[in-house]
């Protein structure tokens, strides 16, 4: 498949829902509405000879060297954290033609928990900063997804990032439920990809650079079968006929007919969806908070729900809303480094906290912790008063 500029425009018309005819109007629609699909488009314009100001060269000068700096991290991974796996990211971008490039923000990858610290001191050893963390309680398990970033050389460029987590996918935290290990039929990177893009679909509508991704994936796989049985299992066969509607629009690539009728494969997918939400309503405990933090991350809050989550958010204990099922947040803390091989809950007046091989986390449901508390968990190692969270997650 070529991405010259009319299919590239084409595909962003599709998005955006305009007709854009001339090169000024898909660099303000991009910019605007679409800027993980600006590089590609800039790389198009420029393979067929249209002049780019200093401005666009220097943004797609700096994406192919944004790319070839992550080349080179990935392969310090790959040797120092072997059996982590990627997820899209290089993967996807090494699909894409060599005079163009994809939009690349962060590395994403899964590892199990002593792999996962042990990528945290690679990359902090390398001058990186472990910037946020978030916990959650799967099946009374702690799993960790850590946010690790490295400033760029130009200040007004986005700095680097990795991020690696103890599970697969959250789902829509409703009626798609989470995967923790990587399932066997998704060993084929192009069906990991391509699923881990439908599940993207929970957080945002699918953009122009996942239909340019999905237009270079589908033609890679080799095991439909194992594609399609995944996509009835999980039941996400509503992103996927979504995916393809928009495919078609584009043009971009013969689009493979599913194994069942639109109307069947929908139907499952949503039986089982309510079926699932049903089971969740028997835990009772949070459930308007894990509702409000749901629309927060995936769906978007009404103003209504936005004033309810300021105000229940930054109020709800943490210890509570980790047991409830509730994503809590982690701010590490200065100049602590606990003495434990993995991650252990605790509570000491009133805060609750995770101490981990890298660094402490104060936890927080909400958006805001409060300075004092900082200092307060700082510098201080684990003292008798301290109490674990009573959950099967590693305590201390």
């Amino acid at each position: 498949m070529e991405l010259t500029a009319d299919v590239l425009t084409r595909v962003l018309a599709v998005c955006c829902g305009e007709e854009l005819e001339e090169p000024v109007e898909a660099l303000l629609y991009s910019r605007r509405y679409q800027p993980s699909f600006s590089p590609t488009l800039y790389a198009a314009w420029r393979n067929e000879g249209l002049p780019l100001n200093p401005a666009l060269r220097y943004e797609l000068d700096s994406q192919f060297e944004r790319i070839e700096r992550y080349r080179a991290l990935a392969a310090v991974i790959d040797r120092e954290v072997p059996g982590s796996t990627p997820f899209k990211g290089l993967e996807v971008a090494a699909l894409y033609p060599a005079d163009s490039t994809r939009h690349l923000n962060d590395l994403d990858y899964l590892a199990d928990e002593p792999g996962l610290w042990r990528m945290c001191e690679t990359l902090t050893g390398d001058g990186w900063d472990l910037h946020t963390a978030t916990f959650l309680l799967l099946d009374g398990r702690l799993h960790v997804l850590a946010c690790l970033r490295l400033p760029h050389a130009d200040p007004f460029t986005l700095p680097y990032g990795v991020e690696v987590s103890t599970y697969v996918t959250l789902g829509d935290l409703a009626g798609v439920e989470p995967i923790v290990e990587l399932p066997p039929r998704w060993r084929e990177p192009a069906v990991k990809n391509l699923l881990m893009l439908l599940y993207e679909r929970f957080e945002q509508p699918f953009r122009a650079r996942d239909l340019v991704d999905s237009a270079l994936l589908l033609p890679t796989v080799s095991d439909f079968a194992a594609l399609w049985d995944e996509i009835d299992r999980l039941r996400l066969w509503p992103e996927y006929f979504e995916l393809a509607a928009l495919l078609e629009r584009c043009e971009l690539t013969a689009v493979p007919a599913a194994p069942r009728s639109r109307a069947v494969a929908l139907a499952r997918s949503r039986a089982g969806r309510a079926r699932r939400r049903v089971t969740e309503l028997r835990r009772p405990a949070g459930v308007t908070v894990r509702h409000l933090q749901r629309k927060l991350l995936f769906a978007g809050q009404s103003r209504v729900e936005r004033r309810l989550w300021a105000f229940a958010g930054n109020r709800l204990d943490a210890g509570r809303a980790l047991r409830a099922g509730l994503l809590c947040f982690g701010l590490p803390l200065p100049g602590v480094r606990p003495d434990v091989d993995t991650a252990t809950v605790r509570e000491r007046d009133g805060l609750t906290y995770v101490d981990t091989p890298s660094a402490r986390f104060l936890l927080t449901a909400g958006e805001e912790v409060d300075e004092q508390d900082v200092e307060k968990l700082s510098d201080r190692a684990p003292g008798p008063a301290e109490r674990p969270i009573g959950t099967r997650a590693p305590v201390g």
